[in-house]
């Protein structure tokens, strides 16, 4: 359907369905005044009233049968551009139904610019117009005016919010060196290019494809000329050419007319992927994540609706850009738990991702080293094409992986964080100039401080969890809510001094290898010390350009990168994330450490991985050792077979949260209670459904509020979802205004 067809049906009727971004479930019917008729297209921004007082809103189309009451009007467009067309509203409504969450919101969370009231302004550029005439008039312009003519000189032309990373709250300056005639502030002069430094060689041709991958494409590609829905698993060990399989099949999707759109799971990949794609393409490729500023966010999807944009590189939530005539969807590492969003809206964006290649019609594509259990399973069962790349697109072999029982490398009564085989194997390769990353999934100096004397535990007043060390900040960190406190001198029970610090982070590793190899060129890429993604892609540019020899980090590190220099991988503690409280530890712990141990001997010189562990036994590290995923999918799934866990069940995770710990509990009672009597008086859905709890969360206390949880476990989607429908018209009176009720349904995390 068009924009037109639609704009004719609004003329012929003054009644419209808006979504309005408040937490309320139900769409609301409006009357259209004539003065806006012209304005109002389906994807709109509108002021509308509700009670008291005007909202944003999202015009969704014509309204169906008017409701019974008295119509208010519209009050007003607040942008004539509209953010979205016809062909995604089926998929807006899907999105909200499935997640049970209101429409209006989730529009909020998926739209650029959702939160305001009017069309976000053009970001300033400054530009240089001449440095200082004289050196007495240099002398009476402020140091930090000297040093931004400076810089301005090296760039003439940049964004503010760019010379702002630079030089902190810079607009006073601006605007004095703007009123002497030195600077402009100036609207954009151009399209927003994430490339904009850079000057990549367009129409670049793909790499010759190998015999699996040409299998794979031929694959892809007669689904594309089907014009119909169709999805594939890529199981492509690393390095393997996956990347260049979905070059190859984007430019058959656009030789088609169509359009491409590309997930990755992090931000900092989107930069070198991004840029591939770039080289091959041309301006027809768009970068979308949310590290993007909302002005450069706005106007990207700007461009996509109006078809200026052929194919989309970006994060999760790049799965909600416009494109039309869609008709190639690539999910990259799918089995990445980073595609669920976590706060607000719990989208899954692979999951996204294949409903929208439903209703488009469009080709999906996931691909992975190490698949999901969920998705190898639906493909086993032949609900996705299998395609497998089993060899490395290079000569080289896979490398070879080797764990060290930590229980036999004591020294004396001290464990130590390096054992000595991978001592030696750092020592070996930094002789012979070659490079080493050093995994451990946590940040951080120490996992907690605590009295030798009473033993009391530093905890975050706000959460019930311990506060992490920080070496170098001198300071205990909350990891969840921020809290900071100094480094104490004392026990506050106590007043003992003897306070000691317990398990180790990524900042200890490093202190560590700095201390052993003092000569080493090492770096840190965590959250700590790249919390914004151009300080990552930074970091990794310079360890690829060989400017570093070792690279410590956390699963930032493990995906999508190639290193050729890279020969040897150390993981510091395995056994983290094997006894991790969820019944996917084992699959999560053979997914990072296969991936970080790809990262290894991509170039001309074999690759070593050494793994340390307290328990080389465990099924989990025997297959990542012999890099058997079908021994990984065998043992997991007769587990989860027995246990009633996905993908043999369907899971939703109720979360209920308030200030007073009593009334959280209660309220917790109240809505398990009411979910047993539903279940147990409706014949239809009683034998497929299972409550378990409700208990306090494993972290019962975050950010000030007490924190509950109950499981629903259901053996078939539609008995789940009528159940969830029925609980959200309850929920209201079960909970009390004082506590809050969250759905998350096909949860990645239970605690």
């Amino acid at each position: 359907m068009s924009w037109e067809r639609v704009k004719g049906k609004l003329l012929s009727s003054d009644l419209v369905e808006v979504a309005v971004s408040l937490p309320i479930y139900q769409t609301l019917t409006y009357r259209l005044p004539a003065a806006l008729i012209n304005a109002a297209q389906v994807g709109v921004t509108l002021r509308v009233p509700v009670g008291k007082r005007s909202v944003t809103g999202y015009l969704l189309g014509p309204a169906g049968h008017p409701p019974s009451v008295a119509l208010r009007e519209v009050q007003a467009v607040l942008d004539p551009v509209p953010r979205f067309g016809p062909d995604l509203v089926p998929f807006y409504r899907w999105l909200a139904d499935y997640y049970h969450y209101p429409i209006g919101e989730a529009l909020k969370t998926a739209i650029p610019g959702g939160a305001q009231s009017r069309p976000v302004r053009p970001e300033r550029w400054v530009r240089l117009v001449r440095p200082p005439e004289s050196s007495a008039r240099s002398r009476r312009l402020s140091a930090k005016a000297r040093a931004i003519l400076k810089y301005l000189q090296e760039t003439p032309c940049l964004p503010v919010a760019v010379l702002a990373r630079h030089f902190p709250q810079p607009y006073a300056t601006l605007q004095r060196l703007a009123r002497d005639g030195l600077i402009i502030l100036e609207d954009p002069p151009r399209a927003y290019d994430p490339w904009a430094e850079q000057s990549p060689a367009t129409g670049l041709e793909i790499p010759a494809l190998g015999t699996e991958q040409e299998q794979a494409l031929r694959a892809i590609v007669a689904g594309l000329a089907g014009s119909k829905f169709a999805s594939f698993l890529l199981h492509g060990v690393t390095a393997s050419g996956k990347t260049a399989v979905y070059l190859a099949a984007a430019q058959e999707a656009l030789s088609q007319g169509r359009t491409a759109l590309v997930l990755l799971p992090e931000i900092a990949l989107t930069h070198p992927i991004g840029l591939a794609f770039r080289h091959r393409f041309g301006p027809r490729v768009a970068i979308w994540h949310s590290g993007l500023s909302e002005t450069a966010r706005l106007e990207q999807w700007r461009r996509i609706i109006q078809g200026k944009i052929e194919v989309v590189v970006g994060a999760r939530s790049a799965v909600f850009a416009p494109l039309p005539r869609l008709g190639l969807i690539v999910v990259d590492e799918e089995h990445d738990t980073s595609y669920k969003n976590e706060g607000g809206l719990p989208y899954q964006a692979r999951d996204l991702s294949l409903y929208r290649g439903q209703q488009a019609r469009a080709t999906v594509v996931l691909g992975s080293a190490t698949p999901s259990i969920g998705s190898f399973h639906r493909a086993q069962q032949g609900k996705h094409g299998y395609l497998c790349l089993s060899q490395r697109v290079t000569p080289h072999q896979q490398p070879e992986i080797h764990l060290i029982n930590l229980r036999e490398h004591r020294e004396r009564r001290r464990l130590p964080i390096i054992a000595t085989p991978l001592r030696l194997a750092l020592a070996d390769t930094l002789a012979r100039g070659e490079q080493a990353l050093l995994f451990l999934n946590r940040r951080g100096y120490a996992n907690f401080y605590f009295c030798l004397f009473c033993g009391h535990v530093f905890q975050c007043p706000a959460c019930s969890v311990t506060l992490t060390h920080h070496q170098q900040a001198q300071k205990l960190i909350c990891h969840y809510c921020g809290y900071k406190q100094a480094l104490p001198e004392h026990c506050p029970h106590c007043q003992a001094t003897a306070l000691k610090r317990y398990g180790v982070g990524t900042e200890k590793v490093e202190s560590e290898v700095c201390k052993l190899f003092p000569a080493a060129r090492i770096a840190r890429l965590d959250r700590d010390t790249a919390p914004r993604s151009q300080q990552a892609v930074a970091i990794l540019e310079d360890f690829a350009a060989q400017r570093l020899d070792i690279l410590v980090g956390t699963q930032m590190i493990t995906k999508g990168h190639d290193f050729p220099q890279v020969t040897l991988v150390g993981v510091i503690v395995a056994d983290l994330s094997l006894y991790f409280p969820e019944y996917h530890a084992g699959e999560r712990t053979f997914q990072l450490l296969a991936q970080v141990a790809g990262r290894a001997g991509r170039g001309a010189t074999p690759g070593r991985v050494l793994i340390q562990t307290f328990n080389p036994e465990h099924y989990a590290l025997k297959a990542v050792q012999q890099l058997d995923y079908q021994a990984l999918y065998e043992a997991e799934t007769e587990a989860r077979r027995a246990l009633g866990y996905p993908p043999f069940t369907r899971l939703a995770l109720l979360r209920l949260s308030g200030p007073q710990a009593p009334r959280v509990e209660t309220s917790a009672q109240q809505v398990a209670a009411w979910l047993r009597t539903a279940i147990q008086t409706d014949s239809q859905i009683r034998d497929y459904l299972r409550v378990l709890g409700p208990a306090p969360a494993p972290r019962a206390r975050l950010k000030h509020r007490y924190r509950w949880h109950l499981l629903l476990k259901s053996y078939g989607r539609r008995p789940l979802h009528q159940v969830l429908s029925r609980l959200r018209g309850k929920a209201g009176p079960l909970v009390g205004h004082d506590v809050t009720l969250t759905i998350d349904v096909d949860p990645v995390n239970l605690i």
